[in-house]
C-alpha cells in the first residue's frame, strides 16, 4: 500500500512538471492604453463612405513581447453615423493598418443600426 501511494504521488509530480513543458512564458511588458474621442464612422455601404465624428469614442490597447515584437492590439470605438439603414448594418473584414512598430492586421467588424449607432472593433492576430 505504501509503495502504491509513493507511485501515485511520483506520477502527480511528474505530469504537473510535464504539463508546463513547451509553455512560454508571460511577457512582463506593460500594455499600452488608450482613450480618447474622434472616429470615422460608416456613412453608407460605399468602400470609402466614412466621416470624422469627433464624439465617438474610441480605446485600444497595444501590448509588445519583451523583445518588442507586437503580441495584441485591440480597438473599439461608439459614435452616432448621419446613415439609417433600414435594417441592421454588419460587415467583417480582414484589414492591416501601418503603425510606427509596422504593419499589424486583424480583423474588423462594424454594425450601424437604424438609429444610426456605430461600433467598430479591430483585433490583431
Amino acid at each position: 500500500m505504501r509503495k502504491l501511494s509513493l507511485a501515485i504521488r511520483t506520477l502527480v509530480v511528474i505530469g504537473i512538471a510535464l504539463s508546463f513543458t513547451g509553455v512560454n512564458s508571460v511577457s512582463a511588458t506593460r500594455a499600452i492604453t488608450d482613450r480618447g474621442t474622434g472616429c470615422y464612422v460608416r456613412v453608407g455601404e460605399g468602400v470609402d463612405d466614412y466621416v470624422l465624428d469627433g464624439a465617438c469614442t474610441a480605446s485600444s490597447v497595444l501590448k509588445m513581447d519583451d523583445d518588442g515584437e507586437l503580441d495584441f492590439y485591440v480597438y473599439q470605438d461608439h459614435g452616432q453615423s448621419t446613415w439609417h439603414p433600414s435594417l441592421p448594418y454588419r460587415n467583417t473584414f480582414e484589414i492591416c493598418y501601418e503603425f510606427d512598430f509596422g504593419v499589424v492586421c486583424g480583423i474588423a467588424k462594424e454594425t450601424v443600426t437604424p438609429s444610426g449607432e456605430y461600433k467598430s472593433s479591430f483585433k490583431s492576430y
